[in-house]
């Protein structure tokens, strides 16, 4: 869907949802807890990080989107005209797609648990286009696929090396990691943090090589 549809489709989203409620409806950018850390014309990257007590506004997606857990609380959600309904934490690591730009949705999150509730949201805002199917290697295994992502988990221990497929890719880290980079630009040392993140854009596989002590845990995000 071009940005102007998704305008559009905004504006009559927002209208629509005026009449049901006295609150405001802001779009996800405008969420103060979700807080935007990269973007460009393919992707949008939000780290969402709620603490205990914090309840959300009342806001809206209208891009598909790859979640990714980071930090694991009970939540509770309401969706715009249903009741508001529990969440058990989800377990750290776990990755899931929404559809959100043929289903837009209008939700308020609120952290009921004792801990931070992270995820990071990587919306889809323009497809890649040339997509080309590579074999996984070893360490990499899919987690799901569809017509707009290709979505692997990476599991590689201390100097173990792993080929991500070109291009584009959102490379996001679940634990820390010091890794050796391995591209058309040369060698980059690179320390990531739990919601940490890497894109790529480049016709060659990236070469990624795990330089620390433990076990390096990511969700790599293949734009098709």
């Amino acid at each position: 869907m071009k940005a102007g549809t998704y305008a559009v489709a905004a504006g009559m989203l927002l209208a629509a949802c005026a009449v049901r409620t006295a609150e405001s409806i802001v779009p996800i950018d405008e969420e103060p807890q979700h807080r935007l850390k990269f973007q460009n014309q393919h992707v949008r990257l939000f780290d969402v990080m709620l603490p205990p007590g914090y309840k959300s506004l009342w806001h809206y997606h209208m891009y598909d989107g790859v979640f990714v857990n980071i930090e694991a609380a009970a939540t509770n959600e309401q969706v715009l005209g249903a009741d508001p309904a529990d969440r058990a934490p989800r377990i750290i690591g776990e990755t899931y797609f929404f559809g959100y730009g043929k289903k837009p949705k209008v939700h308020r999150v609120s952290n009921i648990g004792d801990s931070n509730y992270r995820v990071t949201d990587t919306e889809i805002v323009r497809g890649c286009g040339g997509f080309a199917q590579a074999k996984d290697g070893e360490g990499q295994t899919l987690i799901l696929e569809n017509e707009r992502v290709r979505v692997t988990r990476i599991m590689i221990g201390p100097g173990e090396r792993l080929s991500l497929h070109p291009s584009c890719g959102m490379l996001v880290s679940i634990t820390s990691a010091r890794l050796t980079i391995n591209g058309p630009g040369g060698e980059e040392q690179v320390a990531l943090q739990p919601a940490g993140f890497k894109w790529r854009d480049q016709s060659a596989p990236l070469e990624i090589v795990n330089a620390g002590n433990e076990v390096f845990h990511a969700v790599d995000i293949v734009v098709k």
